[in-house]
């Protein structure tokens, strides 16, 4: 019988055996929920050495499969520079994948980049994914963004 090395890596890492979690995960870095485990070891410093680049990475393979939080990560990874070059292209790509399914983190990341005339992005479009944030939450990152670039004048 073949090894599942998610639920295996997982279990190791639920039990804080991180090494361990890691020895399996990587044997299948090209599975999303592997990748993904990756990221958050690697972003966290868990088992590995704490490294942003390999953290990025993994976030990304695991966005390209259609892991949300993995979209959200990846496109604040390339907006903030997090181990890799700062790329807002990248960063909206990722970001769009997850607000388009309501992830409320991606619209306030994405409505800063288009806030700042980042990635062909316009205020407009920033106050409107805000305001649709604001419909439905008080989030405190979402009203900053708001008023950092008032918003309320687009």
């Amino acid at each position: 019988m073949a090894i599942d090395f998610y639920n295996a890596g997982m279990n190791a890492y639920e039990n804080k055996k991180y090494q361990e979690a890691y020895h399996y995960l990587i044997q299948n870095d090209t599975d999303a929920r592997c990748a993904f485990a990756l990221a958050v070891m690697y972003y966290n410093g868990e088992g590995v050495e704490r490294n942003f680049k390999q953290s990025t990475h993994y976030y990304s393979v695991a966005a390209d499969a259609g892991i949300i939080p993995a979209q959200v990560s990846a496109g604040f990874a390339y907006a903030n520079a997090m181990g890799v070059p700062e790329n807002f292209e990248k960063a909206v790509h990722y970001l769009k994948m997850a607000s388009e399914v309501g992830e409320a983190s991606a619209k306030v990341t994405l409505a800063e980049i288009y806030a700042m005339g980042k990635a062909g992005g316009s205020r407009k479009e920033a106050a409107k994914l805000i305001r649709e944030v604001l419909s439905f939450s008080n989030s405190e990152e979402a009203m900053d963004v708001y008023n950092k670039y008032e918003l309320n004048k687009a």
